[in-house]
């Protein structure tokens, strides 16, 4: 046994590195709405981690340092602990809120494996700060062995960039994992979704229904504003952002210095009401025209119109799927190493 395993609660970090920072994010309290969305893992749709986790945890060796991109309030990480065993590899996640940073600190501070970063929008800058502007000197002259991004890189604003600041902190002999369900696969078949892509089904469908069932008339009128629908279409798009083909990802990555060595696909199983119950935090995102969404109309919704807008998308995703418990989303897996210079 390496003399690490013997010891699966600690982790030799480098001397000047800090597990966590003394930051403001890190001495709020924890809130309901980081609470309310660690609840997601308990969705079955969330097995779309188990292949990265199995991928992970037979890449990472004693000793390695794996950063968690986009790592939220630990939802991988907590799977990927679970799968390391006592094997001692670090894990830094790194996110942009500090509400779901700060829920990831309150889950694993007793764990001497973990660290946490957060990336900051920088406002002169119109920008996030970058991987290698948050892990600090010691972190980036030792670099790192692994980055793994799971279920966020559709939605990274400067990708190319992003991708760029990966590589500077990897190893040469480092590796990077993505997944994500909203990329669009040659290979899907017809019979599976793009994940996101059912919001705009499930807004056709509520439309379809509004205008066939009188209970719903009173926003018949919403559906006759053009104005109100366009302004309603932008902020659907700005929740649920367009998908982008593979090949986008993967010439990015190529262009920035990547080797891509494997792309997979897997078909993840969804259920319906687990589903609507993730979409329904995000209502008016979804389906914010029926009364007007805040962001738009600069009100907030009555409880009686919140409470048909989740009855309409639940009767419309009934309507979409047939009336079954659980549709077939498809995820797709990149995998990709520094590319060597010849």
């Amino acid at each position: 046994m390496h003399p690490l395993d013997s010891h699966p609660m600690s982790f030799p970090w480098p001397s000047s590195f800090d597990r966590v920072p003394d930051a403001v994010w890190a001495q709020q309290p924890v809130e309901a709405l980081a609470l309310n969305y660690d609840t997601v893992e308990n969705h079955g749709w969330y097995s779309n981690l188990d292949y990265t986790v199995e991928q992970v945890g037979e890449y990472a060796r004693c000793g390695d340092v794996l950063i968690d991109y986009s790592g939220g309030t630990g939802i991988l990480a907590k799977r990927l602990l679970d799968r390391l065993g006592s094997k001692s590899v670090g894990i830094v996640i790194v996110d942009s809120s500090p509400k779901f940073l700060r829920l990831a600190l309150e889950k694993f501070q007793g764990d001497a494996r973990m660290a946490f970063r957060r990336i900051r929008f920088l406002k002169e800058e119109r920008r996030l700060e970058r991987v290698d502007e948050v892990l600090g000197d010691a972190m980036l002259e030792r670099g790192v062995d692994g980055l793994i991004s799971t279920n966020a890189i559709h939605l990274y604003f400067d990708l190319p960039e992003t991708v760029r600041a990966w590589l500077s902190v990897l190893r040469p002999s480092g590796r990077v994992f993505i997944q994500s369900g909203n990329i669009r696969n040659p290979e899907m078949p017809d019979d599976e979704w793009i994940i996101d892509e059912t919001v705009e089904v499930i807004h056709e469908e509520a439309m379809a229904i509004v205008r066939d069932e009188d209970r719903y008339h009173e926003y018949r009128a919403c559906i006759d504003d053009a104005a109100h629908m366009a302004a309603h279409d932008e902020l659907r798009r700005k929740y649920f952002l367009s998908v982008r083909p593979l090949e986008y990802y993967l010439d990015i990555l190529r262009e920035e210095g990547f080797e891509v060595t494997a792309v997979d696909r897997r078909r993840i199983s969804a259920r319906v009401d687990e589903w609507y119950e993730f979409l329904s935090v995000y209502h008016e995102g979804v389906l914010g025209w029926v009364g007007g969404a805040e962001k738009v109309v600069g009100s907030v919704a009555s409880e009686a119109v919140v409470a048909d807008r989740l009855r309409l998308m639940r009767e419309a995703m009934d309507r979409m799927f047939g009336g079954r418990d659980e549709f077939g989303a498809s995820w797709t897996y990149v995998t990709a190493e520094p590319a060597v210079s010849t």
